[in-house]
């Protein structure tokens, strides 16, 4: 049982991991929409505009991840891609090991 435990946990490492990609395209896009509206801040893709938030000027922050939310939704195919590769990957060779344990 502990054995099983531990594989579902390194399953799930080996997820997040190959899914954190997606994850900050996602943190970013929020982000970016969230700061435009509470702190009246304008992004765009242009040029980084003047953006204070508690003093603490934002500007280039939300800049990158304006081109990051912008434009990273096309590298989606090419991330799930290498996530199916990778996870098939790390599959193939967990059931090789299984098999030659026995």
């Amino acid at each position: 049982m502990v054995q099983g435990a531990l594989a579902m946990s390194k399953r799930r490492v080996l997820l997040l991991l190959f899914s954190s990609p997606l994850i900050f395209w996602i943190f970013s896009v929020i982000l970016v929409l969230v700061a435009g509206e509470i702190a009246g801040c304008e992004v765009h893709e242009g040029f980084a505009n003047p953006c204070s938030i508690a003093g603490y000027d934002i500007s280039e922050l939300l800049y990158s991840l304006g081109l990051f939310a912008a434009w990273g939704l096309l590298l989606v195919p090419i991330l799930w891609s290498y996530m199916i590769v990778g996870w098939g990957a790390y599959e193939i060779v967990a059931y090789a090991y299984r098999r030659l344990k026995k």
